[in-house]
C-alpha cells in the first residue's frame, strides 16, 4: 500500500516564511514614507488661500516685486490662524513666497519632516503664475509635494 504525502515539508514552510520576511522588509519603510508624505501634503491645501490672494494681487499689479507681504493687505487671516493637524502657520513673504510651517509632530517622522518648512514660490510664466515647491524647503525631498 502506498503512502500519500500529507502537508508541507519543513523546507517548503521555511522558504515561504523567508519570502514573507523579505517582502515585509521592503514594504514597511515604503509605507512609512508614504504616510509621512501624505501628512506633509496638508501644506499644499492650507497654502491655497494665500496662493489665490497672491494670484489676484499679481493680476491687478502685473508684477511679483512689490506685492503686499502682510496678510491683512492681501485679505488673509493672520499666519497662525492657518493651522491644521500637521501645519502650524502659513506665512506670506516678499515677492509672493509662501512658507508653510509644519508642527513638531512625531508622526511626521522622528527628525524627518517634523518642525520643517515647505516653501512655495511663484514663477511668472508669460503673464501667468506657476507655483513650485522651492528647493530651499527644509523638508527632505522624498516627502515634498511634486514640484
Amino acid at each position: 500500500m502506498q503512502k500519500l504525502q500529507q502537508g508541507f515539508t519543513l523546507i517548503e514552510l521555511m522558504i515561504v516564511v523567508a519570502i514573507i520576511g523579505i517582502l515585509a522588509a521592503l514594504a514597511v519603510p515604503a509605507y512609512q514614507d508614504y504616510t509621512i508624505r501624505s501628512k506633509v501634503s496638508e501644506s499644499a491645501s492650507l497654502a491655497s488661500a494665500a496662493r489665490t490672494a497672491i494670484d489676484v494681487s499679481y493680476s491687478e499689479n502685473g508684477t511679483l516685486t512689490g506685492l503686499p507681504t502682510t496678510h491683512a493687505s492681501l485679505g488673509l487671516s493672520e499666519a497662525g490662524s492657518y493651522r491644521a493637524k500637521y501645519v502650524s502657520a502659513v506665512t506670506v513673504g516678499a515677492n509672493g513666497v509662501i512658507t508653510v510651517d509644519l508642527k513638531a509632530d512625531t508622526t511626521l517622522g522622528l527628525g524627518e519632516a517634523t518642525g520643517d518648512d515647505v516653501i512655495y514660490e511663484p514663477l511668472n510664466q508669460g503673464g501667468n503664475l506657476e507655483w513650485t515647491v522651492s528647493a530651499s524647503s527644509t523638508v527632505p525631498d522624498k516627502y515634498l509635494p511634486r514640484r
